[in-house]
Formats: C-alpha cells, structure tokens, sequence
C-alpha cells in the first residue's frame, strides 16, 4: 500500500459508510477496533479524514501512564468509572501513532496534514464523542509544533470539555497555558515528531519547484511578512540532548528541512545561520559535530555549514568582521526612460542570493588568530578543519555560476599549503591535533 512514486494521483474521501463504520467504534471507546478499521480501510486512492487524522493525533499524543491524573476526583465514583473507560489505552496510543506513519507513506502529504494546516480549516464533524471533542484543541494550534510541546493534552483539563460544548471549555483553558518553560518535544511526542518530518521530507521531493524544498513546513512557519523558525530551531536542540540516537537525527533532519528552505527566497538564508548559532554557541563539540554529520551533503548544506562556521569565527576577538559578498544592484535607469518590464513568460526565482565567501576570505579566516568570544566548548582547529572541508565540498559540487573560480588556483599555487602552516603548524613541528588535522585536509584537499 506504500507509495513507491511521486506522480500525480486522484485521492477521494472515504465513503459515508467507510466513516461511519470507523465513527461508530470510536463512539463506543473502541479504539483500536476503530483504528484496526481506518487501517484496513488504507489507500492510494482514499485519503483519511482530516477528523479521523485529528482524533488519531489525540489519541497518538495521550499518555496512558498518567491515567489517574486525567480523572477528576470531584466526579462521582460511576462517572468516574465512564470518563475513565473513554480514555485511550496504551495499545490504541502505539496503534494510532503507527497508522499515522502508514497514512504519511501511503497518502499524499497534503491530504495527511491537512488537519494541521492553517490554510484548510477543519470541516464540521457530526461525531461528539469523546476523542471527536477532545481533540479540537488540535484545530486550534498556531502550528504543528505546537501539539508536541510537553503537556500538551494537559492531565487536569482533558474532561472539562463537554459534547454540547464542542471542547469550548478546553479552549478557554489552552490559551492560558504557558509551554515556555515546557520541552519543545514531549515524551509521548516522539513518534509524531517522526510523522511530521515524514511529511515534510516527501512533499520535498515530490515539489517540483527549484530550489528543492517543502511548502508544507514553510506554513508552519507563519506569514510571508514574518516567518518563526524560533520553534523547530528548539526541537533541533532538544533532539541534540536525547542519547537515543534515533531522536538525535530527527533534529537533523528537520534542521536538513530548514536549510533546504533556506536556500529559497522564502525563508532570509543569514537569519537562520544567526538563529541557530546562537543556539549552538554554548553546545559542546559532540553536539555540534553530531548536528552537522548527519546532514544531507548537499550544496545547499555545505553553504550553509560554510556561513555558520564563518559566522564562528567573525565572532572570534582577533578575527576582523567579514561579510558576506555585496549582492550585485541593478542599473539605475536612464532619467525619462521606462523600467524594463519582467518577462512574465520566465519564471520567477526562487533561489536566495545570498553568496558563500570568497576563496580570499576563507584564507583570511584562516590564519587569523582565534581568542573566540563566543561562550563554546568546539575546538578552533576542529572549527577551522570543518570550514575548509565544507568550503572545498562546496566549491566542488556547487553549480559553477555558484563557486569561486580562484579556488583550484589556491590548491595548486603553495597559498593554501602557506595557510594550512599557519593556522595548523607546519608538518612535522606541529602539535597532535594540528598535526592530524593537517594530514587529513592535505589529502581530502589534494594540496601541492
């Protein structure tokens, strides 16, 4: 049932039928009857409703661990009993948070998210029962990071809502919760967290536009007039705590997500090399390291990583400020001529100009002493070693309007050989970690 290719395809809405078979369990705190139901029910051609795929992330998102809490003691000991029942059990949790991932391989990723997409509002649901109107409250989220904050589905207000109410209550209650001081990424969140990079990863490569990238995680991200990347930018550093490593390359691959973006004119390219730095600036060199790694090595990434060591050492006591180039203006037109009208036949490009460094510069970084006045625990020669490696990949594999023509120049005419003395000792006479770093990039260089 996975979708194996991106070409366009028809998906329908389930049938009445189809829903009310599904609705009907759901009515009767059957979960996983419901779930095993939606399940068999999987197609390229039927897309889930965005209700079903709503309730589904309640009852992905519900902790059963803390079921006692979710109960208010003021109910009588019957209704106390009945609310309990209409809670989702563990296993319907796993099973809805793995039909989530079956939808998001299965189905197109604009019919699987449109639940929590701000441009398609949320159609009427006839169904009142208890996960139907508890699960509102996903309606009414800014964005889909929303829902994985820590607490999210809070213990103390889930029975407040009523039936008649539509979750009204729980509206009232979630606009007064702070999630500042809350993980960006629950514990319970994880596997969602994993849903949602999935989505955006395929509409990626199924956006035929150039540069690559997804219009799905651009929506998340606000209004044209002004985008957020202040929250992904968190998950990213959250997934950089986590020991378990599959949770550590989520925070790459949404950082992947963002870069790709970022290439675009739709997201500002250095406000997002700032975000993030100011982020990792007080990491340690394992976190950086294992950030960076595991990104795509793609030109995109590699101009990306180039800007954020430059900006490392811009930072630096010692190192003059080095800006990126002018970006080319236009010439003023001739007093009482008219401006040359755009072609509307051509395209518009989406490619962001901002340009990487020159090759003079990067040497200047280079040599440079570096006293960095940055509060961060990454070594400046293991920051030096990373800049040159990401410069020459992108020098490399950049498309050629993109790279610097002098840099095979300085490979080959004693200059880079000249830095490398400089910033890692000479061979032969410099210390361990100088010394190692200066064979590699002799080799990974080709310098002669």
């Amino acid at each position: 049932m996975d979708a194996t290719d991106a070409s366009p395809r028809i998906e329908s809405e389930m049938s009445q039928h189809q829903r009310g078979l599904v609705d009907h369990c759901l009515e009767e705190g059957q979960y996983e009857s419901a779930i095993d139901i939606l399940a068999q029910l999987r197609s390229l051609h039927h897309k889930p409703s965005a209700a079903h795929v709503r309730q589904l992330l309640f009852m992905a998102l519900y902790d059963g661990r803390s079921e006692k809490a979710h109960v208010d003691l003021s109910l009588s000991p019957s209704k106390k009993q009945k609310k309990s029942h209409l809670l989702p059990s563990s296993a319907a949790t796993h099973s809805a948070q793995q039909l989530l991932a079956s939808f998001a391989t299965t189905n197109s990723p604009a019919a699987v998210i449109r639940t929590l997409r701000p441009s398609e509002a949320d159609p009427d649901d006839d169904n009142e029962c208890f996960v139907a109107t508890e699960s509102l409250c996903i309606t009414r989220c800014r964005n889909c990071w929303e829902i994985l904050v820590e607490g999210f589905l809070d213990p103390h207000q889930m029975l407040s809502s009523t039936p008649k109410g539509k979750g009204k209550q729980r509206e009232a209650d979630l606009t007064d919760l702070s999630f500042s001081e809350r993980a960006p990424v629950g514990e319970i969140a994880w596997p969602v967290l994993d849903w949602l990079l999935i989505i955006f990863e395929r509409d990626e490569q199924e956006n035929t536009l150039l540069p690559r990238h997804s219009p799905l995680l651009l929506e998340q991200l606000g209004s044209s007039a002004r985008r957020e990347t202040n929250a992904p930018l968190n998950i990213v550093m959250h997934c950089l705590q986590q020991s378990d490593r599959r949770r550590r390359l989520m925070g790459s691959r949404l950082m992947n997500l963002l870069i790709n973006l970022s290439a675009t004119t739709h997201l500002d390219f250095p406000m997002l090399v700032v975000s993030l730095f100011s982020r990792l600036s007080a990491s340690s060199l394992e976190d950086i390291s294992s950030l960076m790694s595991n990104l795509s090595p793609t030109p995109a990434v590699f101009k990306f990583k180039v800007a954020l060591y430059q900006k490392y050492f811009s930072d630096s006591n010692d190192v003059a400020k080095v800006g990126v180039r002018p970006r080319p203006q236009a010439r003023a037109q001739p007093k009482g001529s008219p401006a040359k009208p755009r072609d509307l036949a051509q395209p518009v490009s989406l490619v962001n100009k901002s340009r990487a460094p020159s090759s003079a510069e990067i040497l200047r970084l280079m040599e440079a002493k570096t006293f960095s006045s940055v509060n961060t625990a990454a070594s400046p020669l293991r920051m030096k070693f990373e800049l040159l490696v990401s410069y020459n990949a992108f020098q490399t594999d950049a498309p050629p309007a993109d790279r610097d023509p002098e840099w095979p120049n300085l490979l080959r005419n004693g200059a880079m050989a000249r830095t490398l003395d400089a910033a890692f000792g000479c061979k032969g006479a410099a210390a361990e970690e100088g010394e190692s770093y200066r064979v590699l990039l002799d080799a990974i260089l080709n310098v002669y």
